[in-house]
This record gives structure tokens, C-alpha cells and sequence, in this order.
């Protein structure tokens, strides 16, 4: 059976670990999140066992872990975003839209149910499998020529069950996908033409937070680290600029600030098209690399991190929907 009847539910948990009923619903392009299981096995002697014995080992159940790929919604992502950054607000409606911005802030408290359906085959009976206390680990926005913006998501959850009831998808009305179509980026305020655009984060969360109390299963994961932004383009090789930022012998010199913007095909409400931009304030320029390998016309990979200027947020996610809430 094809996974056609397939779905995809998150909403915020209150409880670590305390599954709540889905109603947020997105279309989702492919997953890996599955059960972690352990085996504590005995490497005890005993008199002509010369293989573990079946009853020497104890399985326990670690939590869930894996990744999610989706095209970036015009509408519903605001949620994923949260809990991507930690940092979430939302202005007043303007023009029938609202501005949320998503900042870098603790991830403490932030946690969330999702759960996949996922039918039997050949039945096409749909199965249920929730995942409680989720937690984003790491994520990546890209986006090709000819393609989506893709949103590449790494989870982690307390746990799996296949006993919670699937709940009722409904998904929001007239929403479309961020494409290529609508994007443009700039580096130090001028407009760069890019084959490709990308930029991720690690959230530097410890995920094996498990102790002696009566349960294998993990505490709520909490950062025990900086985070990494990173960032990669590909353009043509028109100039020096891009490696004379790589090659500069100033601080200054090797940073300059990214804005890359993606705009909705259609307007959902008033005049203004749906919107997601990101701005690294700091981006430093660690790579730029234009090697010859045949006939072709020149390009250049371009490459870096973000840093923290201390005065702006290190990145920032604006985005323009006529959700009003987050």
C-alpha cells in the first residue's frame, strides 16, 4: 500500500512527555524518526554456555530520534520555526497579515507532540505513531534553482507510542510553498544572482539525558553549547568581491550581512505576498572556492558561519502570514 493516506500533526506539549492531541497539520516530503531501543546483555560464564543465554539481556527503550524534510508552507510553519530558534513573536495584523520573527533564545520549556500516520501494506489501514517531548536538534533551510525552499528538520523525542488515537487532519486553506521563483539574496546590501542558498544550526542540545530513576527513557534535553549557524552559496565567478571577503586581513573586511528573502506566489490576504527572510547580521566568510574542472563556465562555492555582532540577533527568521497565531 502507497503511503498516500500518509499525515502530519505537531502541536506545543505542557508537560515534557505528555502527548497532546495534533491540530497543527502539514504536508511533509519525507521522515526517519523511529524508536531507539537498548540491550543490556550479560557476559556472564557458567558451565558449557558457550553462546549469551535468551534470558541475559534486558531491552529498555532509549526515546525516538530521526529527521523530517517538508517544503516551507506559506501558511502553518510558524510553529516549526519556534522551535527551531527558540525565540518567537508576532505583530499586529497589517494590511490582513502578521510579521512573526523568530530569534535565537533558549529552547528550555520548548517541546512538542508530533505524530505520523502511516499505513499497513497491503491493508491501507492507517497506524498512528505519536512521538512525545520533541525537540529540534539541528535544522537547515535551502533552497536550488528550479526547486523549494526545503526545511531539513532533526528531532528528538522522549518517546514513541502506537496507542494514541490518530487525529483528524485539517489543513490551512490556499496555501502555497516559498520556490526559487520568489528569492533573492544579497550579501552586504547588494543583490547577488546564487544557483543555491542554504543555512543551518545546530542547537547544541544534549540528548542523552538519562539517569538511575526507575526509567530508561531521557530528561528534557538542554543546550550544552553554542550553537553553529553555517551558511553556503553557489554563484557565478564574476568578480573578486566574494574572495576578497574570504581573503581579507581585517575582521571587518570578512564580514558583511546576508539577507535572503523568499516571497509567496499569490497574496492570501490584502496586497502584500506571503513572506520568510533571513538576515545573518555577521556572516564571516570562511570559503570561497573557484576551481576549474572542465569547459564550463566558472562558478564559485562561498561558504561561512554567523556570528553573534553584539548588537543584533545572529539570525533572524521574519515570517509574513495571515496565521494569527504562531
Amino acid at each position: 500500500m502507497t503511503t498516500m493516506n500518509t499525515q502530519l500533526g505537531i502541536v506545543d506539549e505542557v508537560t515534557y512527555g505528555t502527548p497532546v492531541v495534533v491540530t497543527r497539520f502539514l504536508e511533509f516530503n519525507s521522515e526517519s524518526v523511529s524508536l531507539q531501543m537498548g540491550r543490556i546483555e550479560s557476559s556472564a560464564l557458567r558451565t558449557g554456555t558457550r553462546v549469551m543465554r535468551s534470558d541475559r539481556f534486558e531491552p529498555f527503550r532509549i526515546g525516538a530520534a530521526g529527521r523530517l524534510q517538508l517544503d516551507v508552507p506559506t501558511k502553518g510553519f510558524g510553529l516549526f520555526l519556534k522551535h527551531m530558534l527558540g525565540g518567537a513573536s508576532i505583530a499586529t495584523v497589517v494590511d490582513s497579515n502578521y510579521v512573526q520573527t523568530h530569534i535565537i533564545a533558549t529552547l528550555l520549556g520548548d517541546f512538542f507532540t508530533m505524530q505520523m500516520a502511516k499505513p499497513f501494506n497491503p491493508a491501507g489501514t492507517v497506524q498512528a505513531f505519536t512521538y512525545h517531548g520533541c525537540k529540534v536538534t539541528d535544522w537547515t533551510l535551502s533552497c536550488d534553482l528550479d526547486g523549494f525552499l526545503v526545511a531539513d528538520i532533526g528531532i528528538d523525542a522522549e518517546d514513541e507510542d502506537t496507542s494514541t488515537s490518530l487525529a483528524t487532519a485539517s489543513y490551512p486553506s490556499d496555501f502555497r510553498c516559498f520556490s526559487f521563483v520568489g528569492a533573492s539574496v544579497t550579501f552586504g546590501g547588494a543583490s547577488i544572482e546564487l544557483k543555491n542558498f542554504s543555512v543551518s544550526c545546530d542547537n547544541a542540545l544534549d540528548t542523552d539525558r538519562r539517569y538511575l530513576r526507575a526509567s530508561a527513557l531521557k530528561k528534557e534535553p538542554v543546550e550544552n553549547g553554542m550553537r553553529q549557524i553555517e551558511w553556503s552559496a553557489t554563484a557565478d565567478f564574476s568578480d573578486l568581491t566574494q574572495y576578497n571577503r574570504f581573503n581579507s586581513a581585517t575582521r571587518a573586511g570578512a564580514l558583511a550581512a546576508i539577507v535572503a528573502t523568499f516571497d509567496g506566489p499569490v497574496v492570501h490576504g490584502g496586497s502584500l505576498l506571503p513572506r520568510l527572510e533571513i538576515t545573518i547580521p555577521a556572516a564571516r566568510f570562511d570559503a570561497v572556492d573557484q576551481n576549474v574542472s572542465g569547459p564550463e563556465a566558472l562558478m564559485q562555492d562561498i561558504s561561512g558561519v554567523g556570528l553573534d555582532n553584539g548588537s543584533a540577533a545572529p539570525i533572524t527568521i521574519t515570517y509574513r502570514t495571515t496565521d494569527s497565531a504562531i
